[in-house]
């Protein structure tokens, strides 16, 4: 009953609408199996704000050293992202590298999720090398980045990930950080060396001790992905409307 509501409404909105946006290329195509035109802008990021930056001192507030290894995730601690497969990961990792380190930037939204990611890391031995920030001013979370020798975008739904271009992606990348990730169709076709893709724990693991042995500093050219950009390609639209 709840997804009939939501879908009746939407699809109310979008028939009264002049002219519609989506933020990736597969939501345009799904809007088009539904009758409904719509223009791609895509999300973007502030290339005023991120950008690489020296992460030594915020290591430091962290307790973390120069020698360790950091994964790092960004966002909302709830059960679309599978960071407790990262976490399970982890004695793999420290048995590789004993430096190994997780940080979780975010804290959880509806759920207890990151209270239960908290008990596996100490079920697991792991708890401390695992470090939870907790909710951070999003101004700040480039000096986190900072801190990452690798980012991920642990996405888990593939109904979500076949349709998904969140705005880590441009983030991480604008801060020069290697991107680990589950499959995404549209983060993939625009693509860039510092992109790995994993579907599964041991392919996850494979990645990190690749990056560990030979660290990255790629990036990919986000000025067509600027917030600025996308003000402007909003502006022409809002001209042809008017």
């Amino acid at each position: 009953m709840v997804r009939r509501t939501v879908w009746a409404v939407t699809k109310y909105n979008l028939s009264e609408s002049t002219k519609i946006t989506t933020v990736s290329p597969s939501l345009v195509r799904k809007l088009r199996t539904f009758g409904f035109s719509a223009q791609l802008i895509t999300n973007g990021v502030d290339t005023d704000l991120f950008k690489p930056l020296d992460g030594t001192e915020m290591r430091r507030e962290l307790g973390l050293t120069g020698e360790d290894f950091v994964i790092g995730f960004s966002g909302s601690i709830e059960r679309w992202y599978a960071i407790d497969e990262m976490i399970k990961a982890l004695p793999e990792l420290i048995r590789y590298n004993q430096n190994s380190k997780l940080l979780i930037v975010g804290d959880s939204l509806f759920t207890t999720y990151k209270k239960e990611l908290e008990g596996l890391a100490l079920g697991l031995g792991v708890s401390n090398q695992v470090i939870f920030t907790g909710t951070k001013p999003y101004q700040e979370l480039p000096r986190y980045i900072a801190c990452m020798d690798a980012c991920t975008i642990p996405l888990s739904p593939p109904e979500w990930g076949n349709i998904a271009l969140p705005n880590k992606f441009f983030e991480y990348s604008a801060c020069k950080k290697p991107i680990l990730m589950r499959p995404m169709p549209d983060v993939e076709e625009i693509g860039g060396s510092h992109l790995h893709v994993y579907q599964t724990q041991n392919e996850f693991i494979d990645i990190i001790k690749k990056l560990m042995a030979n660290s990255e500093t790629k990036s990919i050219n986000l000025e067509e992905y600027s917030w600025k950009e996308k003000a402007r390609q909003f502006e022409e639209i809002m001209r042809t409307v008017v």
